[in-house]
């Protein structure tokens, strides 16, 4: 593969996921559209959110939700447009592949972390080291392709590829493009999950678990102007329903991570607009297929075959998402159409799968799940249908970041019922729910075929050829039922009048730079 030729492919992917998921992102703006009037400076932003973070660190964190403080406390190399995911400069200011297995940085100078450390390359090298080796780190699979980074500047650094990787620069948008100050990670250590030091808009000041978060302006920002809010004072409220209400009540300014549920409720008040926006996360099970029941492909098939998907999305989703069998929306570039809907509701060939794989009399599977009221609607419904076909589930409802330790750190169980996705790029996705060291596969093992197939998705120099790629791979993890995929989600905000240039986006991790409060 030429150089030349790489490059204009990825822009050409670039462009294309633009022109994708702009029709979508469209949707999140009344008229497609936000009001131009001036942005007031000033104002905290009382914000609800249902889930205590994971962690504050973006290396431990295990949550897609802990967006919602970690995007402000912390930038990213690169950077996103909200609602087309578009690249564009973050810290770093530009970027490109020299051939298929050399990407450069040039990052912006001048930029200082919240304890007046300087961020340069070898903050950046420190980071992703961090990310990549640390023992205690859960992003080590989104540079799985990394070999080795390289200072070959004050203000550069070289990512050596072990392999052509075309979305390596959208994850560097994601948790391993975040970047921490150095100076906290030797002195904090572990205690980093408590702790959050970084180069954003806002900086951390205190987080009482479940109970609240507190964020104030980073008055010496890299970006003049911003941000316009004073601080941001976050509630914890892990019932859905009672954060919906702070909002309708005035207690607070916006309520994130709500389902359809809350809209239904919002929708009723006056003096709030409630939004069910396009999204990349869907709603599934993640499986443990490394030993017991799910080892055997037919259990995971007949699973599949068990569930009513449409029935599930609405009576949980109101009818607002999207039932399938696949873990990207149909929307996604890389979603193929033909697969989507691979899994029809089928008792009966459920029921003779399960016979052929030695279980004539059903099986039981041992499951985590959420606590709040809608995690339990979905997740009964979820096992009253499963138990239709003779699969009996035992499930603990237990908090989120206690359910994901674990199954997922602790490999306890064969299954854990919880949402997923949200990943900028498709490549990334997978290997965040299949590689064997990903933190989403409890049983760290890749079935034979798959790392082929993921890895050609990666290598492929042309839009075209990705998308064919990404449609054998879709197909493979598919078949073998790796998943017990649902639908895929809708992402519902709530916000009072008065919040202005708030823009949720399609990966469902807002972020608060522009967000201003009117008087």
């Amino acid at each position: 593969m030429k150089t030349k030729d790489f490059a204009t492919a990825t822009i050409d992917r670039r462009t294309i996921l633009k022109g994708a998921a702009a029709a979508g992102g469209a949707m999140l703006l009344p008229g497609g559209a936000i009001a131009q009037t001036t942005p007031r400076r000033g104002g905290t932003l009382r914000l609800s959110i249902p889930y205590n973070p994971a962690s504050v660190d973006p290396m431990t964190g295990r949550n897609l939700p802990d967006f919602d403080t970690l995007y402000a406390i912390y930038d990213a190399l690169i950077d996103f447009e909200p609602l087309t995911l578009e690249l564009k400069p973050g810290l770093a200011k530009a970027w490109k592949f020299t051939d298929p297995k050399t990407l450069v940085l040039d990052l912006v100078e001048g930029v200082t972390f919240h304890d007046g450390t300087p961020f340069n390359a070898e903050a950046a090298k420190i980071n992703l080291d961090r990310y990549k080796t640390d023992a205690r780190s859960n992003v080590k699979a989104d540079l799985g392709t990394v070999d080795k980074i390289e200072v070959t500047g004050p203000s550069q650094i070289t990512l050596r590829l072990n392999k052509p990787n075309a979305g390596l620069p959208v994850m560097l948008t994601n948790r391993i493009g975040l970047m921490v100050s150095p100076k906290s990670i030797a002195e904090k250590g572990p205690n980093l999950d408590r702790v959050a030091v970084g180069t954003g808009p806002f900086k951390f000041v205190e987080w009482q678990d479940n109970s609240s978060i507190k964020l104030v302006r980073n008055e010496n920002y890299w970006q003049k102007g911003l941000p316009y809010l004073d601080g941001i004072d976050i509630r914890i409220i892990n019932e859905l329903n009672t954060a919906a209400r702070t909002v309708i009540a005035g207690e607070a300014d916006l309520a994130l991570n709500l389902q359809p549920p809350q809209k239904a409720i919002a929708d009723r008040a006056s003096g709030v607009e409630a939004k069910a926006s396009p999204s990349l996360v869907f709603y599934g099970a993640f499986l443990n297929y490394a030993r017991g029941p799910l080892a055997d492909k037919r259990v995971r098939q007949a699973m599949n075959y068990a569930i009513d998907r449409v029935e599930i999305n609405k009576i949980i989703a109101l009818g607002l998402g999207q039932p399938s069998s696949v873990v990207l929306p149909k929307e996604h570039w890389a979603c193929d159409p033909a697969t989507m809907n691979y899994y029809t509701f089928d008792l009966a060939k459920a029921r003779a799968l399960l016979k052929e794989a030695g279980h004539p009399d059903g099986v039981e599977i041992i499951a985590w799940g959420w606590p709040d009221q809608t995690a339990m609607q979905r997740q009964e419904l979820i096992v009253s249908q499963l138990a239709k076909a003779g699969i009996r589930v035992k499930l603990t409802p237990i908090a989120p970041q206690q359910a994901m330790q674990n199954f997922m750190m602790e490999a306890k169980g064969d299954m854990l019922i919880s949402p997923g996705g949200g990943f900028p790029d498709p490549s990334q996705a997978y290997e965040a729910l299949f590689s064997k060291t990903a933190l989403r596969n409890a049983g760290k093992i890749e079935l034979p075929g798959y790392r082929e197939l993921v890895d050609a998705t990666m290598a492929a120099s042309t839009q075209a050829e990705r998308k064919a790629a990404f449609a054998k791979l879709q197909r493979f993890v598919t078949e073998e039922a790796l998943q017990l995929v649902q639908f895929v989600a809708s992402g519902v905000t709530i916000r009072r009048d008065g919040v202005e240039a708030f823009q949720d986006n399609l990966l469902t991790t807002p972020k608060f730079h522009h967000v201003w409060l009117k008087a």
